[in-house]
């Protein structure tokens, strides 16, 4: 499949970003985000390998990119509370130690986990071919990206396990993140519509 010019451009954000953020760890020895840019790697890889048969607009793969470099920024980029993941953005709700809200962590898995969302409609949508039934759509392509999620928390889980030092917060964190996971997924699929009937009705 011939990419188009902004998939072209999102390609080589994609290479860059992973190639200085990888050094970075490298050099640093951050073995966890190593391994997290490993994992970008291969998304990207099934990104760009499928786009003949999901057809993903550039939107979901601006998304995906966005994610990715978020995510590198998440282990390196320093803050007053230590990484940018651990960034405290204001105190919605604090009961002390991993249960705070809210974090720069719960934002970007909320904004990953919307994005996947985005990508199980498109899929079901425009490449299973199912146009009715939206409400029971919706709930798929949210509870799909929730589930999707767990593979998230499994591998921080055994980042715990297997690393001496993690930035993975307990079981207060993993069950905030799953949360957040499922209410992105929510507020991107139900505003995908939301925005859809807007312009429709324009």
């Amino acid at each position: 499949m011939k990419l188009t010019k902004v998939q072209k451009m999102l390609l080589a954000v994609n290479v860059i970003s992973v190639l200085g953020f990888g050094t970075y760890y490298i050099q640093s020895f951050n073995y966890e985000f190593i391994a997290y840019a490993v994992s970008i790697i291969v998304v990207i890889g099934l990104l760009y390998g499928t786009l003949s048969i999901t057809r993903f607009p550039s939107y979901i793969i601006a998304g995906i990119t966005i994610w990715g470099i978020l995510h590198m920024m998440g282990g390196s980029v320093p803050t007053t509370d230590g990484v940018l993941y651990t960034y405290k953005i204001i105190p919605l709700l604090d009961r002390g130690g991993d249960f705070y809200i809210l974090k720069m962590d719960q934002v970007i898995h909320a904004f990953v986990y919307g994005t996947v969302g985005l990508m199980v409609l498109h899929l079901l949508r425009e490449v299973v071919g199912i146009k009715t039934h939206t409400v029971f759509i919706a709930f798929v392509a949210i509870f799909a990206a929730a589930g999707f999620s767990i593979i998230n928390e499994i591998i921080e889980f055994l980042a715990t396990v297997n690393l001496p030092e993690t930035g993975v917060g307990g079981y207060e964190n993993t069950v905030l993140d799953m949360i957040f996971n499922l209410g992105g997924a929510a507020a991107a699929v139900a505003g995908y519509f939301i925005f859809k009937k807007f312009t429709k009705d324009r």
